[in-house]
């Protein structure tokens, strides 16, 4: 075997060794990013639900529907997108910008009240916005 015939079959060997690790570590990569939005939407629908149920036990309710009508179209942005991305949708990433827009919409109501459901609510809702804003690029 002349110098070119052995160079050729240590890179080709080298790259069947090296190639799917690196598919391996992008898809894990790819994975886990996906989890962690996927996570963080769960959470922010859990919390929004918490919310309106505490706001629905407070004792002037009449006050509190601006933050119950947010933490319902939340929980429901948060669902719907949480579906779409689950199926790798083409529109994923349009619907996470939107549900990152009412996640905000939602944290800033939550957070002018000073309950502790309305307070980890807005936190919910902080960190799932910086989530889809990661999965709409």
């Amino acid at each position: 075997m002349n110098m070119l015939t052995r160079s050729t079959m240590a890179l080709t060997m080298a790259l069947a060794v090296f190639a799917p690790m690196t598919t391996q570590a992008a898809e894990t990569s790819a994975a886990k990013e996906h989890a962690t939005g996927h996570n963080a939407l769960q959470a922010c629908i859990t919390a929004c639900e918490t919310c309106v149920t505490g706001c629905l036990n407070e004792e002037d309710i009449k006050a509190m529907v601006p933050c119950i009508k947010l933490c319902r179209d939340c929980a429901d942005i948060c669902a719907l997108t949480a579906q779409f991305t689950a199926r790798d949708s083409a529109h994923a990433g349009k619907l996470a910008a939107l549900c990152a827009a009412i996640c905000d919409a939602c944290g800033e109501e939550c957070a002018k009240h000073k309950m502790a459901h309305c307070q980890e609510c807005a936190e919910a809702c902080k960190k799932c916005a910086e989530e889809c804003r990661k999965m709409a690029k």
